[in-house]
Order: structure tokens, then C-alpha cells, then sequence
């Protein structure tokens, strides 16, 4: 086995994340493969296996012997026969590690010796352990580090949660047996200046038992607003210059970069951030643990997860234990059957018709009867599915108004969820009515994630409106979205949202250039330029999405704007995209985009020829490339090509390209202007019939009777594209 790391969590006093933190990243660490070994070491309030009862066979530890049980034992056993030489042999642990079953194949494991048996006898073990007498009269010292041998011959991390303060015991954690120190802080003045003071005395006692130095990570927590804490963030770096470095500036930044926001969740129940939060998801707890992992380990092999969903939701609903119906409600949830949504349906009826139920109850249920309303695959139908998300709307607003200060934020995800069930519904003035409630909710949180939740839904506001035709107030939208970046600033952004900010100027821009603003427009994008001169690396493929639609947008601007030469800002777009994007199949797509204007430039100034060349070198995919497609087939018409402009267009249905609006227009087009007008639309209706056939549709039987029945004459066949239009509207 490779060299093993025995690291101490350690906090000054209560309330700073420490057993959080520690669950977290035996978690991160194990699901990556390595062998851990958590040891809960606060005897006087153990806590540490309430993260992980789910996966334990005896959740609350009242049969299992722990750390204060084994110390016992090896009193007893020594007061017994003082002399003995195999006294030592209690050190070895297997009998009292307990096995996690974590929901993951792979080489890791995350075992557990629990701080002891909780009975009646529990708190006499502790209180009555003289912790001065164990070293002086019992060779403690070397008993512990007996054990801490014994566990590093077994794993490849032991993690020890300390207790606060600065007892016996503490001393032992942090001075003694680790080999990193992991320091969990709040940005209040007491905390700052008790972990300051251990910190230092923690080197000095090492340094006089010539031990080796110590690797520490100062780890602040429940930080609300990064701006908010820039004076304690000051004031701590000057505390703790010379044990993180010895320059001001670069301590401010490791603390910064450590520090882990106030997740409220995580202020109500002991659950491990797996539990709550989604891998991919910007800003998590998750994420932040992860990173600490990584920096622990100084590797970046650590990785989140994937876990089947089924195989989480069953320890799942081992964790949710605070309302016995939890479980069920959980449970219930995750089927796909008419029964569990009529249990749902029972539930929500009881609930609408009692005044006195938890309100805790009433969000949960609210939040999962709109969670089966979101399934794709809900079978419901479309009245039933209203009823589920109005029933769960009013319980969610029950909830709110009982405590407000407690379930605003959720009510907001509820609304926000609504919104988004009317949307798909059509129902987009309904829809904006709740998303704009919703963000009407984080109006006056002035807080770093209260804006950018808020920021957030104003996105699904603008988009709401741009299809209800109302692009000024999208506009609108859209530029509130950057105000509030701006105010919150880089640094008070969550992890993993950097680039947001970026998309909220490029938005703006593609709306701009909608209404033909093609300055403000431009002005937009390129404050976008700016802020993704340097992202970092793109590990999502959200981001690298975003960046290509960040430099294909500035290309299409510079078509329509004379603010520098075309070819100045192709070249500065190239080179940003090769300087930023991970590999050749991502610059592709700026490439070919840039073909795309050019062509565009060229046909402006009548060289179809070489605007066709230019298209030309740009690969057809009629499924993910229909504007290709269609400035092609443009460009043909326009150099008075109709015939090979139809093909193209009639080949391309063939071929399973959407039919858009400009789409249409294009085939309108060609029915106007050229003589074999009917042959084409012929040729049009024996594509779509071929449609027909793959996808069930009736669009084409149904204009060709109605055509029939209405008796247009075929001379003037461009009559039928209206038409054609309104069924494809209508199949829609």
C-alpha cells in the first residue's frame, strides 16, 4: 500500500462545518478509490456518524464499540497484568471498524470507528477517563500511535474529527498523531483569533518534540457574501501569515479560495451533500468538498461520482428520517405507476383539507408532487397534471406563510417550477406570472447568491417573453441579468458559474441583433470578449458550448457593424478560440461559423460565386446544420439559381431538417420565381410524405384535401405555402 495520510479536523468552537466537512471528504476521497478510515475523536459530542447512518448497520451506534470502549479496554486490561509485552495488542482495531456500504464499485472503502457505544454508561466512560493518567501511567502516548500504525498499514487516509477547543484530546488530534490539519473557521472575531492561537501552538509543540512541520488547510464556512467578509478575510490572512505563507496577499487568496458558503440546508439535518445536490451543479457543497480533497491529496485524480439514481434514492430514504412519511413520500415518488400518483394525489387531498400539518411536510410533498409533474415520462394526463401543480403550488404558499423566513427559497423553486410546467403548456402569460413572482422573491436579498438566483430566473422571465413577441421587455430582462452580475462581481459568483455572466452578455447581444441593434449589440458581445479572456480550464461541456457561442455571435455581428475590419476581429476570434478551447472539434465550430459570415460578406457584395466556394467548405449535416442548409440555398437564389436552390431545400426535408419559418420562406421563393413551380411543391409534399410515415403525422393528407376541397389553381402555387404553414404550425 502507498504511503497512507493521517489528517485531523479540527475547529476552535462548534457551528464551523468541521464533522460536515470531514464527512464530505471521506466521502470525495472514497468514491475515488482510496481506502478511508473516519475516526469520530469528539468523545464529549460525537456526531459523526449521524452523516453516515444511512449507510451503517447500526445507525445510532447503540451496539457497536468505539474509540472510548477500546481505550477502556486496554486500561483494564494493563491495570490487570502491568507487565504485559503483548499489550499493545488491543491497538489493532478490525474488531470495532465499521463498514460503510457505499453505493459504488470500484477499489475504495470508507470504514468507521465510532467515538463508542451509545448507553447509559457512555458519558461515565468519558467523564471519568483521566487522559494525563492514560500517558503517565499507562504509556498512552504509544498506545495511540500504536493504533494510528495499525490503521495506516489498513488505509490510504485516516481522518480524524477532533473535538473543539483546546483539551487533552485535542492536543492529542492536532499535535500528536496528524500529518495534515485541516482548521474549520467562521469569519467572527473569537473564532478567527482562537484557531489563530491553536494554529501557532500546534507548531511551536511540534517543533519542540522535533516532529515534522505540519501541512495545514484553513477551511472558513457559512461565508453568506464573499464582499461582505472582506475585512475578517483580512484580518485572519495577518493572523495566520507564516503558517499558510508568509505573504499577506497569496494567504487572503488561499482562504478565499478554501472558503465554503452557507448552504441552509445543512443547518437542520446531518446529511452529506451527495444527498442534496446534483454532480454537475454550479457552486455545490459537493463540489467544494471535492476541491478540498483534491488539495489534500495535492491530485487532481478526485473526481465526483456518478451514483445510480435508484441506489442513492434508497439510502436516501434511509436519511430522511425527520417525518416518518418522508420515506414514503420518497419512495412513492420514484415510481412510475397510476397507484403511487393516486397515493401523491391522496396525500395532497389530506393536506388541502387539514390546518395544522408541518409545514416541513407541506413543502416536501409540494416539491415532489411538482417533481412527478416534470417527469417526462409521467403518463398524466394534461388535467391531472394541472391539478397536481396547483395542489402543490398552494401547499408550498401554506408552507411559506407559516414560516416565511424558513421556505421562501423553496417556494421560489416551486414557482420557478410552475413557470416552467406553463411554459411547455403554451401557457406563457401564466408561466410569466410565476417566474416573475418568483424572482420577485429575491428582490431584496442583497446577498451574493440571492442575486444570482435571482439573476437565474430572470433568464427563463426573458425567454418567456421574447416568445410571447415582447423583445423590448426581454431586452429589459436580459440587461437586469448583467446588472446583477456586475454587481456581484467574479468573486462573488459560486463555483463553476464564472462563465455566466459571459452568457448573460451574450444573450443580450443575440436580442439586440433581433431588433436590429446591431451597435448595442456589439457593445455587448464584446464585453462577453473581455470576461472570457482567461476562464481557466472549460471542465463542463456547458462552458465550451458557451464559449463557441460567445465568438460565433462576435463573428455574425461583425457582418452587420463597421466598427473594425471583418477580417481584424476573425482573426482575434481564432486566435482567442485557440488559445481557450480544449480540442480541434471545438475550433471546427468557430471555423465553419466564420466560413459562414464570409459567404455571408460575399454574397452582400454579389460574388455568389465565391460566397458558394466558401459555403462549400463547410460540411452539410442537414440534422445539426440547417443554417448551412439554408444560406446556401439563399445564396442560390439570389445568383438566380432556383432549380438547384429547390433540390437543395426538397432534399434537405428528406433528410429530417426542422421546418422553420425561413425554411418556408425560402420555398416560397422559389415557387414565385421559377417555372416548374408545381413540380417542386410536388416534390416538397413527397418529402414530408415520407415524414409522414417515420413520425405517424397527418399533415400531408390533410393539405391535399383541403387544397382539393378549396380548388386552387396550380398556377399560382406559392398560395400553398401559407398553408402549409398554418398545418405545420397546427402539428406542432
Amino acid at each position: 500500500m502507498s504511503k497512507s495520510q493521517v489528517t485531523t479536523f479540527y475547529s476552535y468552537k462548534g457551528g464551523s462545518g468541521r464533522s460536515m466537512t470531514l464527512a464530505n471528504v471521506a466521502w470525495a476521497l472514497a468514491t475515488n478509490g482510496e481506502r478511508v478510515l473516519a475516526i469520530d475523536w469528539d468523545l464529549e459530542a460525537p456526531g459523526l456518524h449521524r452523516y453516515f447512518h444511512p449507510f451503517l448497520s447500526d445507525p445510532d451506534q447503540s451496539a457497536s464499540a468505539g474509540l472510548i470502549d477500546r481505550i477502556w479496554d486496554y486500561v483494564s486490561e494493563l491495570g490487570r497484568e502491568a507487565g504485559r509485552k503483548n499489550r499493545f495488542k488491543l491497538a489493532d482495531c478490525n474488531d470495532i471498524v465499521q463498514e460503510l456500504e457505499l453505493p459504488v464499485g470500484g477499489k475504495g472503502c470508507l470504514h468507521f470507528i465510532g467515538a463508542g457505544q451509545q448507553n447509559e454508561r457512555y458519558s461515565e466512560k468519558v467523564g471519568g477517563l483521566d487522559w494525563n493518567g492514560l500517558y503517565a501511567r499507562f504509556d498512552g502516548e504509544t498506545f495511540i500511535s500504536q493504533i494510528i500504525k495499525w490503521a495506516r498499514e489498513h488505509y490510504t487516509h485516516i481522518l480524524i474529527d477532533s473535538r473543539t477547543g483546546v483539551a487533552d484530546t485535542a492536543g492529542i488530534c492536532t499535535a500528536q498523531v496528524p500529518d495534515a490539519l485541516v482548521l474549520c473557521l467562521v469569519y467572527n472575531r473569537q473564532s478567527i483569533e482562537g484557531t489563530a492561537a491553536v494554529a501557532q501552538s500546534i507548531v511551536a509543540t511540534r517543533k519542540a518534540g522535533k516532529r515534522a512541520a505540519l501541512r495545514m488547510e484553513f477551511v472558513p464556512s457559512r461565508v453568506e457574501e464573499r464582499s461582505a467578509v472582506e475585512a475578517a478575510r483580512r484580518h485572519t490572512a495577518q493572523r495566520l501569515i507564516g503558517l499558510i505563507d508568509d505573504d499577506a496577499r497569496k494567504v487572503e487568496q488561499s482562504l478565499r479560495r478554501a472558503e465554503v458558503r452557507n448552504y441552509p440546508w445543512c443547518a437542520f439535518e446531518e446529511k452529506l451533500a451527495v444527498f442534496e445536490e446534483f454532480p454537475d451543479e454550479r457552486g455545490s457543497l459537493l463540489d467544494a468538498m471535492h476541491d478540498l480533497a483534491r488539495r489534500l491529496t495535492a491530485s487532481n485524480h478526485i473526481q465526483i461520482k456518478s451514483i445510480d439514481p435508484e441506489r442513492l434514492n434508497f439510502y436516501w430514504r434511509r436519511a430522511a428520517f425527520d417525518d416518518p412519511r418522508l420515506f414514503d413520500l420518497r419512495m412513492v415518488a420514484e415510481q412510475s405507476t397510476l397507484d403511487g400518483w393516486k397515493q401523491i394525489q391522496l396525500w395532497l387531498d389530506e393536506a388541502e383539507a387539514t390546518d395544522d400539518e408541518r409545514p416541513e411536510w407541506l413543502m416536501a410533498l409540494a416539491e415532489t408532487a411538482m417533481s412527478v409533474v416534470s417527469r417526462r415520462d409521467n403518463r398524466l394526463t394534461v388535467r391531472t397534471g394541472e391539478n397536481f401543480a396547483n395542489a402543490a403550488l398552494h401547499l408550498a404558499r401554506k408552507a411559506y406563510l407559516h414560516e416565511p423566513r424558513s421556505y421562501w427559497s423553496r417556494l421560489s423553486l416551486v414557482l420557478d417550477d410552475m413557470a416552467a410546467f406553463h411554459q411547455r403548456a403554451g401557457s406563457l402569460e401564466v408561466a410569466l406570472g410565476y417566474v416573475s413572482e418568483a424572482a420577485g422573491l429575491w428582490r431584496d436579498d442583497a446577498t451574493s447568491t440571492g442575486r444570482w438566483r435571482r439573476a437565474r430566473l430572470l433568464e427563463r422571465r426573458a425567454n418567456i417573453l421574447s416568445s410571447l413577441g415582447r423583445r423590448d421587455a426581454a431586452i429589459d430582462a436580459y440587461t437586469e441579468m448583467v446588472a446583477i452580475y456586475r454587481r456581484i462581481g467574479r468573486r462573488g459568483l459560486p463555483a463553476g458559474s464564472e462563465l455566466e455572466p459571459a452568457r448573460a452578455q451574450r444573450l443580450l447581444a443575440r436580442k439586440l441583433m433581433e431588433q436590429g441593434h446591431w451597435l448595442a449589440a456589439l457593445e455587448s458581445i464584446n464585453v462577453a470578449m473581455k470576461m472570457i479572456g482567461e476562464p481557466g480550464p472549460l471542465k463542463r461541456d456547458r462552458d465550451v458550448a458557451e464559449i463557441i457561442d460567445i465568438l460565433t455571435t462576435r463573428l455574425q455581428i461583425a457582418v452587420h457593424t463597421e466598427d473594425e475590419t471583418f477580417d481584424r476581429v476573425a482573426h482575434t476570434v481564432l486566435r482567442t478560440a485557440g488559445r481557450i478551447l480544449p480540442g480541434d472539434g471545438e475550433r471546427d465550430k468557430v471555423l465553419r461559423e466564420l466560413f459562414l459570415c464570409q459567404s455571408e460578406l460575399l454574397a452582400r457584395q454579389g460574388q455568389f460565386n465565391e460566397a458558394l466556394l466558401r459555403i462549400e467548405s463547410t460540411p452539410i449535416d442537414f440534422q445539426q446544420l440547417p443554417r448551412v442548409v439554408l444560406q446556401r440555398a439563399d445564396t442560390l437564389l439570389n445568383a438566380g439559381r432556383e432549380s438547384e436552390a429547390a433540390e437543395l431545400l426538397i432534399e434537405s426535408v428528406e433528410n429530417g431538417a426542422p421546418l422553420t419559418e425561413q425554411t418556408l420562406d425560402l420555398f416560397r421563393r422559389v415557387l414565385a420565381s421559377s417555372e416548374h413551380a408545381e413540380q417542386y411543391f410536388d416534390a416538397l409534399l413527397s418529402s414530408l410524405s415520407s415524414a409522414d410515415e417515420k413520425t405517424g403525422s397527418k399533415i400531408v393528407p390533410t393539405i391535399r384535401t383541403l387544397t382539393d376541397k378549396i380548388k386552387l389553381e396550380r398556377k399560382d402555387v406559392s398560395q400553398l405555402v401559407p398553408l402549409l404553414q398554418m398545418f405545420i404550425r397546427k402539428a406542432d
